[in-house]
């Protein structure tokens, strides 16, 4: 097994004494079929341990001979556009407010956080974050990664949250998959609204 940890290891869900973590599970679907001989599927859980971060477990699972990994940088790095390859998402924002924010982790390490004023408006990175935490493992059919995102500053005061995962799975043959809990469009489309369906 290979395991790859960035400089700052992700830690364990620890609750709040006064906000206990519900743990979510959840399971992504692609926008296309897949294949029928294609094997592959992507979920894990989630929750907010405490009111300032968000800790995901991603999984995804099968035949990841046939997906495009990208190689491990070390140390990770901030990067933008990963999600021309492999890379696994994470979207939140308060209920009834339209700024969001976009996170981006890529297999190898790298990663990116973008603050939106509004739908697909706006991106710009936020140089709040200087790193991310997570932990990677892999091996033939399986490949993890656990990472906790602190919520940003604007968002701490807000009791719940709107929560889209999504992952865009890159495959050596074929075309790109887009994968989310929920595909409003007739598009695949992460930044809309109506996809962002788990509340934290």
């Amino acid at each position: 097994m290979e395991t790859q940890t960035s400089p700052t290891q992700a830690s364990p869900i620890q609750t709040s004494p006064t906000q206990p973590a519900t743990l979510q599970h959840f399971q992504l679907t692609p926008f296309d079929p897949l294949p029928v001989e294609c094997n592959l599927s992507v979920g894990g859980q989630i929750s907010r341990p405490t009111p300032e971060t968000i800790q995901i477990h991603y999984q995804v699972t099968g035949d990841l001979n046939a997906v495009v990994i990208p190689q491990r940088t070390n140390p990770p790095f901030r990067r933008d556009e990963l999600w021309t390859t492999t890379c696994l998402e994470l979207f939140i924002g308060a209920k009834e407010s339209t700024p969001y924010w976009e996170f981006n982790l890529s297999p190898n390490g790298d990663w990116n956080i973008y603050k939106l004023s509004d739908y697909r408006s706006n991106l710009t990175p936020d140089l709040a974050y200087q790193d991310l935490a997570n932990a990677i493992h892999s091996k033939a059919s399986q490949f993890e990664l656990n990472v906790v995102c602190p919520i940003p500053a604007d968002l701490k005061a807000s009791p719940r949250l709107d929560v889209a995962l999504c992952a865009v799975i890159q495959f050596k043959q074929g075309p790109i998959s887009y994968w989310a809990l929920n595909h409003g469009g007739a598009e695949a489309d992460f930044h809309r609204r109506d996809g962002f369906v788990l509340s934290l």
